[in-house]
């Protein structure tokens, strides 16, 4: 059985000990474009010392680093932790895991806990929800990528929906100046939903087109007025051939 240690991660001021319960009701509160810092204690919880070998964390996003490698019995070391918050909203949760030399012992995780204040929230809209609404599965939020795999002969089935809106929205509220799209397969379009939000639609820009197979991979540029995130890239990568629906696509595959 692994070691878990509960921990809610305060900003980057004093250390913090080792909590038995995590709470994410009182987690800390990180503006997007500042990293979120924190220095955690961990616990070696075993009888003898340990050597740290490498700590990993649940996203790829996260800088750990021990402040020394030698625990002894039930000792302690301080972990600094940098976490990147750029395109991340509202309540956010990752696991760091300390592994130790010793292949007798299992690794000791640790739980973190912080929200995000955005400047801009970016959500998928799945099918059939009001755009208006945030979605409530929290696997619809905050999504850059994008991927649609379609028939040469059945453009007309390409379609995106991505919503806008902001927690810290501009005096005038949150516009959409304009959206830049280097390709010629989709077209998009904006309209203001009236409620601090915006919805951006994609769809073929030409539904009758018989297009080529392959697979495109591009970039959309979302410009807003907001001063903190005055450019949004979502990458959109669109497989077109005559086995789509016949086969799964891996969407973390290279070069997505």
């Amino acid at each position: 059985m692994r070691i878990l240690l509960a921990l809610l991660a305060f900003a980057f001021l004093p250390a913090l000990e080792n909590a038995n319960v995590a709470s994410a009701e009182v987690a800390p509160v990180i503006a997007e474009q500042d990293p979120f810092r924190t220095r955690i204690i961990v616990r070696n919880p075993y009888d003898r010392a340990v050597r740290i070998e490498r700590i990993d964390s649940t996203c790829t996003c996260t800088t750990l680093k021990a402040d020394r490698a030698l625990l002894l019995p039930h000792g302690t070391a301080e972990l600094d932790v940098e976490i990147d918050n750029t395109n991340k909203s509202d309540t956010q949760h990752i696991v760091a895991s300390v592994y130790v030399t010793d292949p007798d012992f299992e690794p000791i995780d640790v739980q973190l806990y912080w929200r995000v204040l955005a400047n801009v929230t970016i959500d998928a809209i799945p099918p059939g929800q009001d755009p208006k609404d945030r979605p409530k599965d929290r696997a619809w939020r905050d999504i850059v990528r994008y991927l649609q795999h379609e028939r040469p002969d059945e453009l007309h089935r390409l379609s995106k929906r991505i919503r806008l809106g902001s927690d810290t929205p501009p005096a005038e509220g949150l516009r959409i100046l304009g959206v830049d799209y280097p390709g010629t397969l989709w077209k998009f379009s904006t309209t203001d939903q009236g409620n601090g939000s915006w919805l951006v639609t994609a769809s073929a820009r030409d539904p009758e087109e018989i297009a080529s197979e392959g697979q495109r991979n591009e970039t959309v540029t979302i410009r807003t007025n907001h001063p903190l995130k005055p450019a949004i890239a979502i990458s959109l990568s669109t497989f077109i051939d005559r086995n789509a629906g016949r086969q799964a696509i891996d969407p973390l595959a290279p070069p997505f």
